[in-house]
């Protein structure tokens, strides 16, 4: 592959962790803090949210940790080999964690806001449709990663037995 495709990837992976990064440490805990204020109703999930995101933060981290290593094994010629299958693991991993993390979000907000007065300012429904599309979003990602395990393991089968035949 490319070495100046794979070091502009790298780059943005390198922002991304960044980014989240610096979500966990500054943004996350800012933005949970006001809503917290604004909503009082909802102080009590301020805690389980913010962990939530958090975690979540982490999840995408660990991937982006993952997909780079497939990147290096790209880069190198090996991507077509056994070393590569732990590293699509990790990443379907968090992708199941995050994904059971965007459900428990999305029940808690749903439990928590459906009797709440405050839910109308804070356009409770739209919330809810966001939270269904990212959890279809994230489903749709995990599937999408099943056919590429599929395809990478299927590659990485006519590979060694091209190399057994020469």
């Amino acid at each position: 592959m490319n070495k100046w495709v794979l070091l502009g990837l790298k780059v943005i992976i390198a922002l991304v962790w960044l980014a989240c990064l610096w979500s966990q440490t500054f943004a996350a805990p800012i933005l949970s803090e006001a809503m917290a204020g604004l909503y009082s109703s909802q102080v009590a999930m301020r805690w389980p949210y913010l962990i939530m995101g958090i975690l979540f933060l982490v999840c995408v981290e660990i991937a982006f940790a993952a997909v780079w290593r497939l990147l290096s094994l790209s880069g190198s010629g090996t991507v077509f080999t056994a070393k590569a299958m732990p590293c699509v693991n990790w990443v379907l991993g968090c992708a199941a964690i995050a994904t059971a993390l965007i459900v428990l979000v999305s029940l808690c907000f749903l439990i928590s806001g459906w009797h709440d007065a405050t839910m109308p300012a804070m356009d409770y429904y739209t919330i809810a449709l966001v939270l269904g599309v990212a959890v279809l979003a994230e489903i749709g990602f995990m599937l999408l990663m099943v056919v590429m395990k599929g395809l990478l393991r299927a590659a990485t089968d006519q590979s060694s037995e091209l190399e057994q035949v020469i």
